[in-house]
């Protein structure tokens, strides 16, 4: 698993701690270490800490996605992480709708690819992540001034307290972010 800090040069000394090398919980391991289609088909209440929803590359893909996020961090009693989760979810999506699930010409996919999007809850942190079928990583690169994307994974890395990927295999990979809970 690589972990990407969301300390920025610009940040005030103090006001980020940078990424910790040790493991994550086990919740989180189990996720990035599991097949998306061995999650199950719908979304989990999140009872147990974790909770997933199937997405794809359709208009009301976005709506349910901020839906499934808002309604089990509510659930969970965390009311405070809504807004940062779900900006953070919407770059995450947005990039996997963009870069995993459209059809390139050089890289037929299935019909209807899917991705998955997930929130997993620790003692300290929820973690949000996207897993999707393409073994592309992602790269944080510095938009043109102008530009009218690019600036997905800085958002990522603005909102939460750190950000990674777990090493790309020919089934996908996942990126996540993780928040520190109230």
């Amino acid at each position: 698993m690589t972990a990407q800090s969301s300390d920025t040069a610009s940040d005030p000394p103090g006001r980020r701690q940078p990424a910790v090398t040790e493991r994550e919980s086990t919740p989180l391991e189990a996720f990035l270490h599991t097949e998306p289609h061995l999650w199950g088909g719908s979304a989990g209440t999140g009872e147990q800490g974790f909770a997933a929803l199937r997405f794809d590359a359709t208009p009301g893909s976005v709506t349910r996605t901020r839906s499934f996020l808002r309604s089990t961090l509510t659930g969970w009693q965390l009311p405070d992480l809504v807004d940062d989760a779900t900006t953070i979810a919407a770059e995450l999506v947005a990039n996997a709708v963009t870069h995993a699930l459209r059809p390139a010409a050089s890289a037929p996919l299935p019909p209807r690819p899917s991705a998955w999007i997930a929130l997993v809850r620790t003692d300290r942190a929820v973690v949000c992540a996207v897993a999707d079928p393409s073994p592309a990583l992602p790269a944080m690169a510095e938009p043109e001034p102008f530009a009218e994307s690019g600036r997905g994974l800085h958002i990522v890395a603005e909102h939460s307290e750190t950000w990674g990927h777990s090493p790309p295999e020919a089934a996908g990979k996942t990126v996540w972010a993780r928040l520190a809970s109230p």
